[in-house]
């Protein structure tokens, strides 16, 4: 029987992100295109006798009960029963506050560690039921990387999206609380959208083109209260991007290029705005 297990846990970028309106829960309904990317976390979980306990590398993460990442763990234990207990280490590299999903796809990566090194066989159904109770973004990281979401997020469409891109992301210095968004998104928006009608098995050699038509409903609202952010998209583009677009709620945003793009253009983009820039891809995952 294993002791330890390490994982890697992919951001997320949103290819589009509609918000179709708020439900009686108290949470939204959405419609979104999901691609995971080569920006990771690392999460080793460990076997103990008793108990759980979390460390990271960043200071400014609670490593308590808090943490998405320790309740995942906990839910593992709550819901199976089994005895027992694990020790996390966290290594953190995608930021936080960014519309990354990092702690999601921690918690996610947490709940595959689990099952893995106490053998408990669950299958990635019953394992997305369960994350769907600890967050909307979680059972998205039990896909093939590639998804339509929908519900709250917890509805999840695996599809063989088009992957034949770069992506160069960037992370200004400043986060964007999701509750925030929220809530000024319904003062700023007159209407809610109506949903996209993309077909998906049709995406391709007008793939941008396409994504363009929706694009993401926070993007204006984040740029009217961070107009440099505007400014570097159009930096962006300049630079030969075919798509730009703001990732989840924000602060993060990318371009898309059909080429691998030129790293003058990271180094112009990290001098004139001071912001981290990442030269990524999109990944496939697996269900381990």
């Amino acid at each position: 029987m294993m002791r330890s297990v390490t994982l890697l846990a992919p951001a997320k970028i949103n290819l589009v992100l509609q918000i179709l309106g708020q439900r009686p829960d108290g949470f939204h309904d959405i419609y979104s295109l999901m691609q995971t990317v080569s920006l990771y976390d690392s999460v080793t979980v460990a076997r103990t006798t008793t108990g759980i306990t979390l460390a990271c590398d960043d200071p400014n993460i609670p490593a308590d009960s808090t943490n998405l990442t320790w309740r995942a763990a906990k839910l593992m234990f709550d819901k199976t029963g089994i005895s027992g207990g694990v020790d996390i280490n966290l290594i953190k590299r995608i930021p936080v506050g960014a519309g990354l999903g990092g702690g999601s796809s921690d918690a996610a990566a947490v709940m595959k560690a689990v099952n893995n090194l106490f053998e408990l066989d669950l299958s990635p159904a019953e394992l997305v039921a369960w994350s769907a109770e600890l967050g909307s973004d979680i059972p998205f990281f039990f896909s093939s990387g590639s998804a339509v979401v929908s519900g709250r997020g917890e509805i999840v469409a695996p599809e063989d999206l088009f992957t034949g891109y770069f992506v160069l992301l960037i992370v200004p210095d400043f986060a964007v609380s999701t509750k925030d968004a929220y809530q000024g998104l319904r003062f700023f928006l007159t209407n809610f959208s109506t949903k996209g009608d993309i077909n998906t098995k049709l995406l391709g050699a007008d793939f941008f083109k396409t994504l363009y038509q929706i694009g993401n409903d926070f993007q204006a609202l984040v740029v009217s209260r961070h107009p440099e952010v505007e400014n570097c998209m159009e930096v962006l583009r300049r630079g030969g991007a075919g798509y730009v677009a703001l990732s989840g709620s924000g602060s993060a945003f990318y371009g898309l290029f059909e080429r691998q793009p030129d790293s003058e253009l990271m180094t112009t983009v990290s001098s004139q705005f001071g912001w981290q820039v990442y030269s990524l891809s999109p990944v496939r995952l697996t269900h381990n």
